[in-house]
């Protein structure tokens, strides 16, 4: 029974909406707002032709599911599709795209060179800053090859770009709705799966996604999110389940050993300055500080950011 928005469970009003009692077929009957929950005293039925029970009006009008989870993204953002380990800094060029796409006055700009033949892949909105994204990171000293491993580095970068940007901290999920719910996208770290999906792995596996909505179904809030791997462009998680991910950020063994200046996968390339620099021995270091149940809130001047428990 999806209801999109707003922080409360489902209701009964005049404006509630409802879906089909057939899970594989789920259609919403009218549109007068995005309130949508299930009250099945209210639906008109009749028989149909094999007997079964079904909405009269399943043929007349509806909103399919996969319309339903566009209706439930109040932040949306343009696919990119990541080349090499750079999951943050696409993410923040999807959310770039969907501020330019907005008003063309807002910078967007490509992640590297090589992105430049890759329109509708590696960006959808042409950049109006002839800079790449990775090199102003690493003059920065966030990155040495595209990681980022601290949420801050994502909104310093999106500052040298003209955006106000915050990262909050100690978030919750209600924090993550309010973002959401002021029509910003939410650039959030968690743990990924071979499937694009949120696990826990203690940061083993940590990638960037943005959160564009939320909807309810069936009793269960789920998010609706956007990252680099493209195979899917919407990904629909558990909320749950992503928070304990987001949450469950702890360390990585990317660097080896902090300090040494090398990095074990990239032969010949330094670390950055401004990598995580807590070392937790047997070659990994801590993420925990930098990126665990972050929120990155960037928007264009003029904007206010979302009001949080967590600044």
């Amino acid at each position: 029974m999806p209801r999109i928005g707003g922080n409360s469970g489902p209701t009964k009003s005049q404006n509630t909406e409802t879906l089909s009692a057939n899970s594989d077929a789920q259609v919403v009957t009218g549109h007068k707002d995005l309130n949508l929950s299930l009250n099945r005293n209210d639906i008109s039925t009749v028989v149909s032709p094999d007997g079964m029970i079904r909405n009269r009006d399943i043929k007349s009008s509806g909103f399919c599911r996969s319309e339903l989870i566009n209706l439930a993204k109040k932040a949306p953002v343009p696919q990119r599709v990541q080349l090499g380990p750079t999951c943050g800094l696409y993410a923040l060029g999807m959310v770039m795209d969907a501020w330019h796409k907005k008003d063309p006055s807002n910078k967007t700009a490509l992640v590297t060179a090589q992105d430049k033949s890759g329109l509708g892949e590696q960006y959808t909105q042409e950049p109006n800053d002839d800079r790449f994204i990775m090199d102003v990171a690493k003059q920065q000293g966030y990155t040495a090859v595209g990681e980022m491993f601290t949420a801050e580095g994502i909104a310093s970068t999106a500052r040298q770009f003209g955006y106000q940007a915050k990262t909050h901290h100690e978030c919750s999920l209600d924090d993550l709705y309010k973002v959401i719910d002021a029509g910003h996208p939410a650039i959030v770290a968690f743990d990924v799966d071979y499937n694009g999906n949120p696990v826990s792995e203690g940061g083993a596996r940590a990638h960037y996604a943005i959160i564009q909505g939320y909807l309810d179904d069936n009793g269960e809030r789920y998010l609706v999110a956007r990252h680099g791997w493209g195979v899917q462009k919407d990904h629909v998680w558990l909320a749950n389940k992503f928070a304990e991910s987001w949450k469950g950020l702890e360390s990585t063994d990317f660097y080896g050993v902090p300090g040494d200046d090398l990095i074990p996968s990239f032969p010949g390339v330094s670390e950055p300055e401004k990598m995580p620099k807590s070392d937790l021995g047997n070659g990994k270091v801590s993420i925990k500080e930098s990126l665990s149940a972050k929120i990155v809130e960037v928007i264009p001047q003029g904007k206010s950011f979302a009001e949080l428990s967590h600044a």
